[in-house]
């Protein structure tokens, strides 16, 4: 029971982050496209990247203490306090939500822009 709370809260608070990520992605075949490709300015690109370190160390502080989690109103409690701190990251950055998703799904289609946001990261 434990186990399925855990991955139910972790899974709803790591669709923002999705992105932990495409980078998985990295270096396997390319996955046929889904969408219609869509063009992002080159800061918009940048600013993903740039708050990617910062939600990584949300996921990565949430997910030990939804391990700990005694309860699911525990639960749902940090999930709800994770995915506003994500926010709240991503806006700090200067970007809206929208647009970071916008980005996130199309890493998952487009190997060319995953490519460009992989080389941002190093």
């Amino acid at each position: 029971m434990k186990k399925t709370l855990l991955a139910a809260a972790v899974s709803g608070f790591i669709a923002l982050g999705a992105t932990s990520y495409a980078m998985a992605y990295e270096g396997q075949a390319s996955m046929p496209a889904q969408q219609t490709q869509v063009e992002f300015a080159e800061n918009d690109l940048h600013t993903f990247a740039s708050v990617q370190g910062d939600l990584d160390n949300i996921r990565t502080e949430y997910s030990s203490r939804l391990e700990a989690a005694s309860d699911q109103e525990q639960a749902a409690e940090l999930q709800q306090e994770a995915s506003m701190m994500m926010i709240q990251a991503v806006e700090a950055a200067g970007m809206d939500v929208e647009t970071y998703n916008e980005i996130a799904l199309a890493l998952q289609s487009d190997p060319e822009l995953r490519d460009r946001v992989a080389e941002m990261l190093n």
